[in-house]
């Protein structure tokens, strides 16, 4: 049950003390763990290895504390860990990555109305770690409550992001999210802006998608949002009904792609690129 999931990977990460704290919990659900530690930060990668496409879930967050204290930026952490427990029941029948890093501290870059809070050893270098280049689609999830635009009660998700066009999601997957949250969906708006790196003089709503400039796959962005503008260093925050609608998203998305579903239209990118060429945005990937 994802309620369950996520009530005790919350409970999990507020008595962590070290960020390798976390890592016997990981392999106790996983196939395969690889890890990175680096002392402030611990990225790790768990595998569940089946068959069909792999699916990178991948929690983006630049700490899970501030001052031994949960904070909003957790909410990465804490679906990615939660959606690792109840896939880790598909092993052998689903072929899934979830991608995270834990922290107790975080480097704070500039941006309105609140400074993000990204790995203390910097967004870019932090994405080298958390992105699977082999991954045939990449859901990534990101608290993106300081803001003045996505503002609902519940989760938002992006359109697929594609070879720099933003494609219009299927409606499979509208229906997906339909069906968890029982609510008409609520899209994260994007701007051109939201597609280059980080260290561009640009309004960027969040790094929710960031990770797309790493990877040739498509991409969306599940994010937590709220109502009002909050940044990530705030505590007491975290909205439980929103993660665990975000869970169950996550799972059942992965489990429909991971089936040979599609989350866009590919015929329409193709379509695109006969009529406009490739996106200009492909010149700032990252190798």
């Amino acid at each position: 049950m994802m309620l369950k999931s996520v009530i005790e990977t919350i409970e999990l990460l507020q008595d962590l003390k070290k960020p390798g704290d976390i890592l016997d919990y990981v392999k106790k659900y996983s196939d395969e763990v690889q890890y990175w530690d680096l002392g402030e930060v611990l990225f790790l990668r768990s595998y569940i290895k089946g068959v069909g496409k792999k699916i990178e879930v991948l929690g983006r967050l630049g700490s899970i504390k501030i001052n031994n204290l949960l904070v909003s930026d957790a909410d990465g952490a804490i679906i990615a860990l939660a959606v690792l427990r109840e896939l880790s029941k598909e092993r052998q029948s689903g072929n899934y990555v979830i991608s995270t890093s834990i922290s107790l501290s975080a480097k704070l870059i500039q941006h309105e109305p609140f400074n993000f809070m990204v790995p203390p050893i910097g967004i870019e270098e932090a994405l080298n770690y958390e992105v699977d280049k082999q991954a045939d689609f990449i859901i990534s999830i990101d608290s993106t409550k300081g803001n003045r635009i996505a503002k609902y009660s519940d989760f938002a998700i992006t359109h697929v992001i594609k070879d720099g066009y933003i494609m219009k999601v299927s409606d499979e997957v509208l229906d997906i999210y339909e069906k968890v949250t029982d609510h008409e969906p609520y899209f994260v708006p994007l701007t051109s802006s939201d597609l280059t790196p980080m260290d561009f003089n640009s309004y960027h709503i969040s790094t929710l998608i960031s990770p797309w400039l790493y990877t040739e796959s498509p991409l969306i962005g599940v994010a937590t949002v709220s109502k009002f503008a909050i940044p990530g260093y705030e505590t007491g925050v975290q909205n439980i009904s929103m993660l665990e609608n975000a869970g169950k998203f996550c799972v059942e998305l992965s489990r429909f792609i991971n089936k040979g579903g599609s989350a866009f239209d590919e015929k329409e990118l193709i379509e695109l690129k006969n009529k406009l060429g490739e996106s200009n945005l492909l010149k700032v990937k990252r190798k």
